[in-house]
C-alpha cells in the first residue's frame, strides 16, 4: 500500500535524523557537550534540512499516489479531475509548463490540490491546519541553508514572534533548540512541536 509505505518511510527518516541531532547532542557525566559547539549546529541544522526535505518528498510521493488512484490506508479514494496514465505522466500534470513544482509551499500544494481533487481532498484541510507552520518552517530552512540579510530578517521576524521581544540575533540553531511557549502542557523544543504537527498532518494525508 503506497500510502502506508511513504508514511513509514516518512517516519523512519525523521527517526533517523532525530537520532543524529541526540548524538550531536550528548554529554559527559560532568554535563559537557562531547561534540564540539560548531559541530553540533552543523549536525543539527543538516538534520533539519533533511527532515525537511522528507516532508516534501512525503507530500510529494502521497499527492501523485493519490493522482494514480492509489487508495489510502483507510482504503479511500479521492474524487479527482484528472487521470494520469502513470506516475511519469501524473509529475508532467502536476508541473505543467513550469520548471518545477515547490513541495515546500503549502499554499501552492493546496491551490493544485483544489485543480486536481475534489475540494482540495486532504490536502487542503492537512495543510491548511498548519500552513503557518509549515511556512515559518521554510524561513528557518532557508537560514540554515544560506544567510542573508533577508533570511536574517525573516528569521529575527520569526524568533520575536515565537519567543518574544527582543528575540534578535537567534540562528536557526538557537531558534529550532529554544523551549516554544505554545507548547502546552508539555514544554517542547520548537523544533520537536513542528515535527509532532508534521506527523500529525502526515498521518491525516495519508489516512485519506
Amino acid at each position: 500500500m503506497a500510502l502506508n509505505q511513504n508514511l513509514i518511510d516518512f517516519r523512519a527518516t525523521i527517526n533517523e535524523l532525530n537520532n543524529h541531532i541526540s548524538f550531536a547532542h550528548q554529554k559527559y557525566a560532568s554535563g559537557s557537550y562531547k561534540i564540539a559547539p560548531n559541530l553540533r549546529v552543523f549536525i543539527s541544522e543538516s538534520a533539519f534540512l533533511k527532515m525537511f526535505i522528507a516532508w516534501e518528498t512525503f507530500v510529494e510521493k502521497s499527492f501523485v499516489d493519490y493522482l494514480v488512484n492509489e487508495e489510502s490506508i483507510l482504503l479511500r479514494r479521492p474524487a479527482k479531475w484528472v487521470s494520469p496514465i502513470d506516475i511519469s505522466h501524473a509529475h508532467q500534470i502536476i508541473i505543467g509548463n513550469q520548471k518545477h513544482m515547490d513541495w515546500s509551499n503549502p499554499e501552492t500544494i493546496r491551490k493544485i490540490s483544489k485543480i486536481y481533487f475534489h475540494q482540495g481532498y486532504v490536502f487542503d484541510s492537512a495543510l491548511g491546519s498548519i500552513n503557518v507552520d509549515l511556512m515559518d518552517m521554510k524561513t528557518i530552512r532557508n537560514s540554515a541553508a544560506h544567510v542573508s540579510s533577508t533570511t536574517t530578517s525573516k528569521l529575527d521576524g520569526l524568533a520575536t514572534r515565537i519567543i518574544g521581544p527582543p528575540s534578535l540575533g537567534y540562528t536557526a540553531y538557537q531558534l529550532l533548540f529554544s523551549t516554544d511557549p505554545r507548547s502546552v502542557p508539555v514544554a517542547q523544543n520548537v523544533l520537536t512541536r513542528y515535527l509532532d504537527l508534521l506527523d500529525i498532518a502526515a498521518q491525516e494525508i495519508a489516512n485519506g
